[in-house]
């Protein structure tokens, strides 16, 4: 599986949803803890993998 793949996977499983496609990152938005997420299109990486982890956790809190 590819790093945004599995970033995709992790905040869907976070309670995020797509809310909008743009044209370098798409937005995941959280309603219950009202967060925005962007989430780069291209060139996505582990370092962006764990970032977007990181982000999510710390969101949870």
């Amino acid at each position: 599986m590819k790093p945004r793949d599995k970033a995709i996977q992790a905040l869907n499983e976070g309670g995020y949803f797509l809310e909008r496609h743009g044209k370098k990152h798409d937005q995941y938005y959280n309603p219950t803890l009202r967060c925005t997420i962007p989430l780069k299109r291209h060139d996505f990486d582990e370092d962006d993998l764990r970032y977007i982890m990181k982000e999510i956790k710390q969101n949870g809190r």
